[in-house]
């Protein structure tokens, strides 16, 4: 069985053709030429990407969207990704082969994955781990448990209660011990190795990458990013865009978008909400994973955090859903009301400047 069959297509549309829908990037470079001051100070390093899900010709604008940002926790919807992948293959092996028993299941796993998986696990990966199975492998029993019928056969894959229990930890109420816990499961090796088949990392280390478990207990393996140097948890907000994008409208293989979205229900966690900032009006995130996390400590020593986003926003006023990712404020400590503000306007005026085809 086959997990690693090359990369989807671009969802969304060229960057450089003539018949792009622009009225979003206009509107959004507009938005920042007027800037001035503190304004331009805070929001020229942001980095964001809208994506209209009017249609599938996926009309998008971006600022700074291909440079490669520390993320802190919005990276952990790449372990969220890796755990549906994972069951989604074991489903298939189960329909394909019929294992007897839940040993003769695993068993099964092992032997139809663990090759493919070492071979796709990124070079840096196995330099650094590439000794140490666990790294690189999926905790299948950890992650993963068979259905059986009345005979003791698996009839289907579903993920462990504890599992579970750890991903909504990780993705609902942002808990570090938990993403360590689904990070392992997964692993580094077949995580990554599953995100740049998927081209949502590509060789030139521009991507979604995780390597870390935010608790240090493996050791990380990073890559260059613009914001912080050598990091374990980064993304561009255009490959997070892609990836989210594909989540919401189901063409992901891994599964419906109900499976995903489960996971990221509640706009109320979005930080526009959380400050207030889209309570009543024509915008609200339907869907939302939020990042905060600390930089290096710079040269006088302060260390500052950064703050991330993605979320599904739904503009009331037009019946039109987006999917919105950005990255990249720095604040001191949590983000306050009016350096939420800022972001909030930067995507409202974006989303503001999209035109529906007729």
């Amino acid at each position: 069985m086959e997990m690693f069959t090359g990369a989807y297509g671009d969802n969304l549309q060229a960057e450089g053709a003539p018949d792009r829908n622009r009225s979003m990037q206009n509107a959004l470079n507009g938005f920042m030429n007027g800037l001035s001051g503190a304004d331009r100070t805070a929001l020229e390093r942001v980095a964001l990407t809208v994506v209209a899900l009017e249609n599938t010709d996926r009309a998008w604008a971006g600022h700074r969207h291909n440079e490669v940002h520390f993320s802190g926790s919005l990276v952990k919807l790449l372990a969220m990704y890796a755990a549906h992948t994972l069951r989604f293959f074991s489903r298939q092996l189960l329909l394909a082969q019929g294992p007897p028993s839940p040993d003769a299941f695993f068993l099964a796993l092992s032997s139809a994955f663990d090759q493919k998986i070492k071979n796709a696990t990124p070079s840096n990966i196995t330099i650094e781990h590439g000794s140490d199975d666990t790294k690189i492998l999926p905790a299948y029993r950890t992650v993963l448990e068979p259905q059986l019928d009345a005979a003791g056969r698996p009839t289907g894959v579903e993920f462990t209660f504890d599992y579970r229990s750890q991903l909504r930890g990780m993705l609902l109420q942002q808990q570090n011990a938990a993403a360590a816990a689904c990070i392992h499961g997964v692993a580094f090796g077949f995580m990554n190795a599953k995100a740049g088949d998927d081209g949502f990392f590509r060789p030139n280390q521009q991507g979604i990458w995780l390597a870390g478990d935010y608790l240090g207990q493996w050791t990380p393996v990073r890559i260059a990013s613009t914001n912080d140097g050598q990091v374990a948890q980064a993304t561009t907000a255009g490959d997070m865009a892609r990836l989210v994008t594909r989540m919401f409208d189901g063409s992901l293989e891994s599964g419906r978008p109900t499976d995903l979205l489960q996971m990221l229900a509640g706009g109320g966690r979005s930080w526009f909400h959380r400050e207030l900032l889209w309570p009543n009006g024509g915008l609200s995130a339907t869907h939302a994973k939020i990042g905060i996390g600390p930089l290096k400590p710079n040269s006088a020593g302060v260390v500052e955090k950064v703050v991330s986003e993605a979320a599904k926003v739904h503009d009331s006023n037009r019946n039109l859903d987006f999917v919105v990712v950005w990255q990249n404020l720095k604040v001191p400590a949590e983000p306050t009301r009016a350096q939420l503000e800022r972001v909030s306007r930067m995507v409202e005026a974006t989303i503001n400047g999209f035109q529906p085809t007729v």
